[in-house]
Order: C-alpha cells, then sequence, then structure tokens
C-alpha cells in the first residue's frame, strides 16, 4: 500500500531517531572540541607571552647578575691592591722608623768605625744588599780609599780613582749612580755586579762613596724608595764622617800639643 512507504516499521524509525541523535551529539561535540581547542590555543599562545618574558626577565638578571660578578671582581681586587698598598706603607713607615734610629745613631757618635758600621747596617737591613763597600777621600791626597766593606774581595777594592770607570763618573760629576741608568757594554770588569754607587758630599765635594754591588735574592731590583734612603743616607752619613773626621783631626792635634 502505498501508505505504508511512509510508515516503517518502528525498529527503523528508532535506529533512525537514535542515529540522528548520534549525529547531533557527535556535532554539538565536534563544537566543543572546536571550542576548547580555541581556547587551548590561546592558552598556549599567553603561555608563549608569558615564556617569553620570563626569558626577557632571565635575560636581564644574566645580564645584572654579569654586571654585579664585574663589580664584585673590581671590588675584590681593589681591596686586594688596597691590601698590597697597606702593606707596603706599614713597610714604609717600619723602614722610616728604622732609618730614624740609624740617623740618629749615626750622629750620636764620632767614631768613624762605628760610624761605617751604622751605614753597613741601613743597606743591609733596608736596602737588601750584603755586598757593600764604603770609600772616603784622603784629604791629603785626594784619593778614595776603601774604609769598610762587607762581603767582597777587599783587594780588588782597595782605592778608586777618578779617571775612568763609573767610580770615577760619581766622583768627577757627584751625581748618584744605579743599574738601570747604565748600558750592560759600558760596564767595567771589576764594576760587574755594581747596582749603585753613591757619592758622599759635604759642601758641594765628595768626601766618600758607597758602593752597593749585588742585591739579595728576594729583591730583584732597587725601587724609587731606595733611591731616596740613598739621598737621604748620602746627606747624613757624609756629615757623619766629616764630623769624625774633624774630631779625629782635633784631637789629634791636641794631643800633639800636649
Amino acid at each position: 500500500m502505498p501508505g505504508e512507504k511512509n510508515n516503517l516499521p518502528f525498529y527503523i524509525q528508532k535506529a533512525q531517531d537514535d542515529a540522528r541523535k548520534i549525529s547531533q551529539n557527535i556535532l554539538g561535540e565536534n563544537e566543543k572540541l572546536r571550542a576548547m581547542t580555541a581556547a587551548l590555543n590561546t592558552e598556549k599562545l599567553r603561555l608563549e607571552e608569558q615564556v617569553a618574558g620570563l626569558r626577557h626577565e632571565l635575560s636581564l638578571q644574566e645580564q645584572e647578575n654579569i654586571g654585579l660578578q664585574r663589580q664584585l671582581a673590581k671590588m675584590e681586587s681593589e681591596n686586594t691592591q688596597y691590601s698590597k698598598d697597606f702593606v707596603e706603607i706599614e713597610e714604609k713607615n717600619v723602614n722610616l722608623a728604622n732609618l730614624f734610629v740609624a740617623v740618629y745613631r749615626l750622629h750620636g757618635t764620632l767614631d768613624k768605625k762605628e760610624i761605617l758600621s751604622i751605614i753597613q747596617e741601613i743597606i743591609i737591613n733596608l736596602v737588601g744588599s750584603e755586598e757593600i763597600a764604603i770609600f772616603d777621600c784622603d784629604m791629603a791626597t785626594k784619593k778614595m780609599n776603601l774604609a769598610s766593606s762587607y762581603g767582597i774581595n777587599q783587594n780588588s777594592f782597595r782605592n778608586v780613582s777618578s779617571g775612568s770607570g763609573v767610580f770615577g763618573k760619581v766622583i768627577r760629576s757627584g751625581e748618584a749612580f744605579h743599574i738601570t741608568a747604565l748600558e750592560e757594554s759600558d760596564r767595567e770588569a771589576y764594576e760587574e755586579n755594581l747596582t749603585a754607587c753613591i757619592p758622599l758630599k759635604f759642601e758641594g765635594k765628595v768626601i766618600g762613596l758607597i758602593a752597593i754591588f749585588r742585591l739579595l735574592q728576594h729583591k730583584s731590583e732597587l725601587e724609587e724608595v731606595d733611591r731616596e734612603l740613598f739621598d737621604l743616607l748620602a746627606l747624613h752619613a757624609a756629615m757623619a764622617l766629616y764630623a769624625a773626621y774633624l774630631h779625629a783631626r782635633a784631637t789629634s792635634g791636641v794631643g800633639e800639643g800636649g
């Protein structure tokens, strides 16, 4: 019958209804999944922006840490330098105190041997050399004779001439010599290990010399403070030796008159 085409059996209609519902449910779930996917993409973008921001902040912090580490390294370097400077200042203060005592001793005696011994002590303790020769001028002959020595062969330095070599230049010029001021090729054989030669002047005349040869192992070269020490030592040593000379002459004169 024609009407039976629209009147499908119940189980078929039910199957069709169920299929329609399932299809609608699937479509609904697809929409939900699309919405969730869009939300997840949005959240992903937000998280990526946060990660990028955190990375940027981390980069800034790393740069700041690098800057802080450099500042810290600089401060540590400065502290190390301050410590070295402090030690050097303390050493200079000790040396100045010792020098003051030594100068006081130089002017506290008129005994020539004691004066020469004090000069040697100053050079050994404050300069750092155990090879020393001290010459004084024979006022009668005007020759520089070895007055005292320590750690050298005395026979090689009985007297020195003003005619040649470093000693001669110092005697003629009245200017101190330090090893850095002379080329290696200009050395004389007997001055092979000479480090410094300091003239002892009184009233503008050279009345003696202090020759310093090799320095001690812990000291590689002379420093600026050593040169300042030489100037001070030359002044006071010359005065002390000249005073001892005048005293000896006066004492000798008194004895002869008696």
